[in-house]
């Protein structure tokens, strides 16, 4: 091969540093116009936001809280007949004498340590809820169901909220004020670990008397599992009522 044809094929070969200059101007061009695109997304967003977001009409937000009030009614009022449901969270748990696995008295709750974990109190007139979450006497959070709640609303006027036990250690209380004011919640732990729904001993009807009556005395063992406990400050919680915003005409009803 002549030298003149050898300088021919190395004059049409790129050189490469020329090569890596145009790939490192095409690769920053690319960032500058996604760069470019994106303030410009950005400048448009802010202009948006800047804007005045209309406010809903009232009788949309009445609506909603006319939906919801319709919703917490009947399912409080299912609730109370709802006797499956009631003791679902017990319902293989319910024999005398019998104590499953990890569900002896060391593991039952106490009022003094549980919490509550989230509270949502409307105007009068609408239902209002906490949740409790049960723990143990040494701060262990529950994770199962079978405690026995009791809560009262006591102001201006007076009432008892419906338990739902939700079977993991939480415990939602509904109750519905009519009366605007400053209320107290009083929060009372009955039974813990389904010992409030046992069923009698077998032969409880037949060795007694009328009624189950005149049973010999300390047939059924120590009975400490009703525990009538409340908290001293720790769980009673002062809530305020607003006055009611929810206006319905009865008219045609």
């Amino acid at each position: 091969m002549s030298p003149s044809s050898q300088i021919a094929k190395n004059h049409d070969k790129p050189v490469p540093g020329i090569m890596r200059s145009l790939w490192f101007l095409l690769g920053l061009g690319v960032l500058l116009i996604i760069c470019l695109l994106y303030s410009t997304d950005m400048m448009n967003n802010l202009v948006f936001s800047s804007r005045q977001v209309p406010k809903l009409p009232s009788w949309a937000s009445s609506s909603r809280r006319l939906q919801d009030f319709r919703h917490e009614w009947l399912r409080q009022r299912r609730a109370r007949v709802d006797w499956e449901n009631i003791i679902k969270p017990c319902a293989d748990n319910m024999a005398w004498g019998l104590v499953k696995e990890y569900w002896d008295k060391t593991n039952r709750s106490n009022a003094t340590t549980s919490d509550i974990i989230f509270k949502d109190i409307r105007p009068a007139g609408e239902f209002s809820k906490i949740f409790i979450q049960s723990k143990t006497s040494d701060n262990r959070t529950k994770l199962i169901g079978g405690d026995t709640w009791r809560v009262f609303a006591r102001g201006p006027a007076s009432t008892a909220a419906t338990i739902f036990d939700h079977n993991n250690g939480t415990y939602e209380a509904l109750f519905l004020i009519t009366e605007p004011g400053v209320y107290k919640l009083m929060i009372y732990l009955d039974y813990s670990l389904c010992t409030g729904f046992k069923d009698p001993p077998r032969d409880w009807f037949i060795t007694g008397g009328f009624q189950a009556s005149d049973q010999k005395k300390g047939v059924l063992g120590p009975l400490n599992d009703y525990l009538v406990e409340h908290p001293d400050g720790q769980l009673a919680l002062n809530i305020t009522v607003t006055k009611a915003q929810l206006k319905v005409p009865l008219s045609g009803k």
